[in-house]
C-alpha cells in the first residue's frame, strides 16, 4: 500500500543523515498546500553525488525515519532503493515508482532548493521532469524564489513560456510544453540541517527539539555520529 491507494502521491527522497524536524515539517505543509494524500520518503541506498559523506548504515537510517513517521497517517517510508541495482539515481527510482502508482495517480518529488540547483547535473535529468511534477521548497539561508527555480530550469529545459505566481504568497508554478509542471514552495522556514546535527553530535552537543525524541534516543542509543 505504499505507492497504491493515493490520487496524489508525494515522494520525498535523500539520505536523511539524519532525518530531523525539517523534512518533516516541510513534507507537512507542502502536502497541505497541494492536496497530497500521501507522503512517501525514500532513503538513498547508495547516494552518487555524496560519495565522501559519513552516512549512517542504510539500515539505521530506515529505521530513524520510521520511528519519525509513527503515528502520521499521511507519512509512510519505503525501502525500494535498497533494492535496485547500482547507484540510487533518481530518475531510476521515480521511473521504478511511476511502475506502481495506480492509474490516474499523479506523482509530485519533493526536494530542497539546495540540492535542486544541481538536478542538471543529474542522472537522465530531462526524464525527471516527464516522470513527476517537482515541488522545490526553500532551505535555510539560501536566497530563492519562483524566478530562481526558473533560472536552474531555464539552463536545462530552455526559457519557460509560463511562470504563474500564487496570489496567496504560497509561491507559484512554472510549465514548459513536454513536462509537468514545476512547483516553487517558499514555507518551511526551519533552520535545521543534517549537516549541523552530525557536526554537533560530533562535538557531544544536544539535538534535543531539532529531531523528534524517538531518532534521538535512537541515536544516541546506537552511537550514531559520534567521533
Amino acid at each position: 500500500m505504499t505507492f497504491t491507494g493515493a490520487r496524489r502521491l508525494g515522494l520525498m527522497g535523500g539520505t536523511f543523515n539524519p532525518v530531523h524536524l525539517g523534512h518533516l515539517r516541510a513534507a507537512e505543509e507542502i502536502s497541505e498546500h497541494l492536496g497530497l494524500d500521501r507522503v512517501v520518503f525514500m532513503p538513498a541506498a547508495r547516494a552518487p553525488h555524496k560519495p565522501g559523506l559519513d552516512l549512517a548504515s542504510f539500515g539505521h537510517r530506515l529505521t530513524m525515519l520510521n520511528f519519525a513517521v509513527r503515528g502520521q497517517d499521511r507519512f509512510r517510508v519505503s525501502d525500494l532503493e535498497d533494492g535496485l541495482p547500482g547507484p540510487s539515481y533518481t530518475a531510476n527510482t521515480l521511473e521504478e515508482v511511476a511502475a506502481r502508482l495506480d492509474e490516474g495517480c499523479r506523482l509530485f518529488f519533493l526536494v530542497g532548493f539546495d540540492s535542486f540547483r544541481t538536478v542538471g547535473q543529474w542522472h537522465r535529468c530531462l526524464d525527471l521532469f516527464r516522470l513527476a511534477s517537482f515541488v522545490v521548497f526553500r532551505r535555510p539561508g539560501l536566497g530563492s524564489g519562483l524566478s530562481s527555480v526558473g533560472e536552474v530550469l531555464a539552463r536545462i529545459l530552455g526559457p519557460f513560456p509560463d511562470m504563474e505566481a500564487d496570489g496567496s504568497g504560497q509561491g507559484g508554478t512554472l510549465s514548459w510544453a513536454g513536462f509537468q509542471p514545476v512547483h516553487y514552495y517558499p514555507g518551511c522556514r526551519l533552520e535545521i540541517s543534517s549537516t549541523d546535527l552530525r557536526n554537533r553530535l560530533v562535538l557531544g552537543d544536544s539535538v534535543r527539539y531539532l529531531v523528534p525524541d524517538s531518532v534521538r534516543e535512537y541515536i544516541e542509543a546506537n552511537s550514531l555520529y559520534h567521533s
